[in-house]
């Protein structure tokens, strides 16, 4: 955790201070979880605020050379380390903070508060790069999730509904070891498949549909990403062409997933190969994202972003391609950027599975 903040540290001049607000951004400075509470870095030193809910805990959780402080009113203990700091300048997390929270620490703070410092895209940026830590609960939150999918395959069968599946797998999630779900669970069937983000419904599975299961969990704060597409029953030739070019897609694009490349690099390999097969107009969303403490993060996977890609990074590859008012395809794994390469960190096959 110091050396994070060291890093941070490493963009602050003299008599400036960071004010980090957002719950995601003092977990990842302090390795520790609380619903409220800010963190105030200075050129040498570094402070939790919290109040009286969390104190003891935090003083009991926090290691190192960051002084935990319990507040009854959060912008007087500010003020005060502004005064015993010598702090002229505050610089705040400008995507996090309101505009309301704003107006009341420019009236009360005793320091020039800075919103154009692009805090938050800054952090964001450090946290593109996974420490070895970080990776171990990626994997270990893939585990979970592939774990959970394996065994929610006995209950598909027609006749169930989509609601009931993703109630089913959130269950198996946590009793495998998740804290939570990684975002809300995508369990469709059918027609309902060509909707990228559609919502479990009371629809109830039927022979020959494709059902499509885009899946995570929540270890110790990191999460995973997962998405599979099976077929009940059976699949028809065109479920069967469109399955094929899809996996193609995520193949090609994970050939171009190594430390060097772009992420436009990788999104045009899939994207390409999908518009050679005459399905370009279905493909409409990114073919990736970073995840890690939160399931999107940077960088965005997409064609028009050149941001070079550095070992550690975790990214998603998730070509798809969605067929209205028919049926849809999606195929995803998060993938561990190398130096020579990258490491597929899922070990489910991807070649199609008919139930």
């Amino acid at each position: 955790m110091l050396e994070r903040i060291d890093k941070l540290r490493s963009l602050l001049e003299d008599n400036v201070a960071f004010l980090i607000t957002s719950d995601v951004n003092r977990f990842y400075y302090t390795g520790f979880k609380s619903s409220a509470g800010v963190i105030f870095v200075t050129a040498d030193k570094a402070f939790l605020l919290v109040d009286f809910r969390y104190v003891e805990a935090a003083k009991k959780s926090i290691k190192g050379n960051i002084e935990v402080i319990c507040y009854n009113k959060l912008t007087d203990s500010i003020n005060e380390l502004v005064k015993l700091c010598g702090i002229k300048k505050v610089i705040i997390e400008d995507e996090d903070i309101t505009i309301g929270r704003l107006s009341r620490l420019s009236k009360d703070l005793k320091a020039t508060i800075v919103t154009d410092f692009k805090l938050s895209d800054k952090i964001l940026n450090f946290r593109m790069i996974k420490s070895v830590d970080e990776i171990e609960k990626i994997k270990t939150a893939q585990k979970i999730t592939e774990k959970s999918y394996l065994e929610l395959l006995n209950s598909i069968k027609a006749g169930v509904s989509e609601k009931k599946l993703s109630l089913e797998l959130e269950h198996l999630l946590k009793l495998n070891g998740a804290e939570r779900i990684a975002f809300d669970l995508i369990t469709i069937s059918g027609r309902n498949t060509s909707l990228p983000h559609g919502v479990p419904s009371d629809n109830i599975l039927k022979d020959g549909d494709f059902i499509t299961f885009d899946i995570g969990a929540v270890y110790d704060g990191y999460h995973s990403d997962m998405t599979r597409t099976v077929a009940l029953g059976h699949a028809s030739d065109k479920m069967r062409e469109v399955y094929s070019v899809v996996l193609e897609a995520h193949k090609r694009a994970a050939l171009k997933i190594k430390a060097g490349n772009t992420c436009a690099d990788v999104d045009n390999a899939a994207r390409d190969y999908i518009a050679s097969k005459g399905y370009r107009e279905y493909f409409g969303h990114s073919t990736g994202h970073g995840v890690g403490l939160e399931i999107h993060e940077k960088p965005t996977v997409y064609l028009t972003n050149d941001t070079v890609l550095k070992p550690d990074m975790v990214i998603t590859n998730e070509p798809g391609i969605y067929l209205p008012n028919e049926f849809g395809v999606r195929i995803e794994d998060m993938y561990l950027v190398t130096d020579n390469g990258s490491e597929d960190l899922a070990f489910i096959d991807k070649e199609l599975i008919i139930i």
